[in-house]
């Protein structure tokens, strides 16, 4: 996991580290050392522009240019800011690249394969006017992919405003700890890929540190996919436990084999779907390893139900699963009967929200609203809410005792003090059924050993990167709900579980 920190809270562990461990000169090197690996890996190194301020952020760029021009690589720099004003380190650098023979330039009227933006870093407060906002202009108009040094120039690392005009990047290196503008503001859509690279400045304690009384949240990493077990030798599919997947009102089958369909790819050991009766057949069809219970829809018979949820180690309601009477019915019922952990998603909300129903006291539950959803569930207005997701979420959280899935563009996950804030998936994800998918890979990583917690912020970041697989493979618009339902088999593959 990585934080999310304020501009002064990571200087604050930034000047720690300096003071007490690391000399400021060597954590440049590792910076603009991270900062070229991801450049060799992501960009064609052809013909490699830097552009480089006068703060630590251009000293990182500086370096970085000096490795990529040692590799052989056509790497040019074009230095904005004041001489004069550098930041002693940056100065060092500064003449070390022009001993070096790097070749300096006054203006981008060649053209690039690639732009390193390392003009501004996390401590920009003021409106970029005059020559600053030209380079910037220029490096969005040229046809060269972008990578930024720790947030994209222009952006305000708190808050994520733009500061009069602001740096577009495809790729943003986040140095040591992601930073709150890579996922506030209108900013946003500037940092593109973000990738947080650790240089070896500790964040422990950084809550501590004064930042205003804000929310530090967590981003989940590849690494984090660990924290689920490996499945044992002698196991069998009692040892993963059975998901229920309540939900498919006549006509929306889809919805529940979407979320059995990830449950079972995401670890469950068995999957049991409770639906209508029209959905047995194409259920039966579409996913044969699933027990299928069916029931009239409009006149539900609990009793089936009431045995169905006893079966269960993860109950997942909501799916496809329509706001009718018969809908209202199976779900107080579950409300009432459920025994263990339960995920309640889509229509599930909608009729608590509607019918001002409580979620069940003392059960791990997870609710997974999308912005309209938790704007019907908590009364408050969708603008209002996504000022600050982060703490509407948590808010919600804390006042239901719940799990909160915010999905938004960056989802939230919170619990008590807990916040998530998501760093994967695309918009190839804005599809129907992606709902569905994510409360199925969900229910699996209950079934396989995780917390509710655990299950829910890890869910959400494994979704995303199955989301990405899907992009890599089919594009952008193309992917469909169970191909990533399916892709999140080959994300958990490469990560040994």
């Amino acid at each position: 996991m990585k934080r999310i920190l304020c501009s002064r809270r990571m200087k604050a562990c930034d000047r720690r580290e300096i003071e007490t461990r690391t000399p400021s000169e060597i954590l440049m090197e590792k910076a603009a050392a991270a900062v070229y690996d991801v450049l060799k890996s992501d960009f064609d190194l052809s013909r490699v522009l830097f552009v480089c301020g006068g703060g630590n952020n251009g000293g990182d760029g500086l370096i970085a240019a000096k490795l990529c021009a040692f590799d052989g690589n056509e790497a040019h720099i074009l230095f904005c800011g004041s001489e004069d004003a550098c930041t002693a380190e940056t100065s060092r650098r500064l003449a070390e690249a022009k001993k070096a023979g790097l070749r300096f330039v006054s203006a981008i009227d060649e053209e690039y394969t690639t732009i390193v933006d390392a003009m501004f870093g996390i401590g920009l407060s003021r409106e970029i006017d005059g020559e600053n906002a030209e380079i910037i202009n220029s490096v969005n108009l040229s046809r060269a992919k972008v990578l930024s040094v720790d947030i994209p120039s222009g952006i305000c690392a708190d808050n994520g405003e733009i500061l009069g005009c602001a740096v577009k990047a495809d790729e943003t290196v986040a140095i040591q700890a992601y930073k709150r503008g890579h996922f506030l503001g209108d900013g946003v859509e500037n940092c593109g890929k973000i990738v947080c690279v650790d240089i070896g400045i500790s964040c422990s304690g950084a809550e501590n540190f004064d930042g205003e009384g804000d929310v530090v949240p967590y981003v989940m990493v590849n690494k984090d996919i660990q924290l689920l077990s490996k499945r044992k030798k002698d196991s069998n599919k009692g040892t993963y436990g059975r998901t229920v997947i309540i939900g498919g009102a006549p006509g929306m089958c889809g919805a529940v084999y979407l979320s059995a369909l990830a449950a079972y790819r995401s670890g469950a050991g068995l999957v049991e779907i409770f639906t209508s009766n029209e959905n047995r057949i194409p259920l039966q069809t579409l996913i044969p390893e699933a027990v299928v219970t069916t029931t009239d829809w409009d006149e539900p018979d609990t009793k089936k139900l009431e045995e169905t949820l006893e079966r269960a180690k993860v109950v997942c309601v909501g799916p496809g699963m329509s706001m009718g009477k018969g809908a209202l019915k199976i779900l107080s019922t579950v409300y009432k009967m459920v025994r263990t952990s339960l995920i309640v998603d889509a229509d599930a909300l909608n009729l608590t929200a509607k019918y001002n129903l409580e979620y069940p006291i003392n059960i791990p539950t997870v609710i997974t609203p999308h912005p309209l959803e938790l704007s019907r569930l908590s009364g408050k207005p969708i603008e209002e809410l996504k000022a600050d997701l982060w703490q509407a979420a948590k808010s919600y959280a804390d006042e239901k005792r719940v799990v909160c899935v915010a999905k938004d563009h960056h989802t939230v996950t919170a619990y008590k003090t807990n916040v998530f804030v998501n760093a994967s998936g695309t918009p190839a994800l804005a599809k129907g059924g992606s709902g569905d998918v994510l409360c199925g890979v969900i229910a699996g990583l209950r079934c396989s050993g995780l917390s509710m917690l655990g299950a829910a912020s890890l869910g959400v970041y494994i979704h995303g990167l199955a989301g990405e697989k899907a992009e890599e493979k089919y594009g952008m618009s193309a992917p469909l709900a169970h191909e990533v339902a399916n892709l999140v088999g080959e994300v958990l593959r490469e990560a040994g579980r």
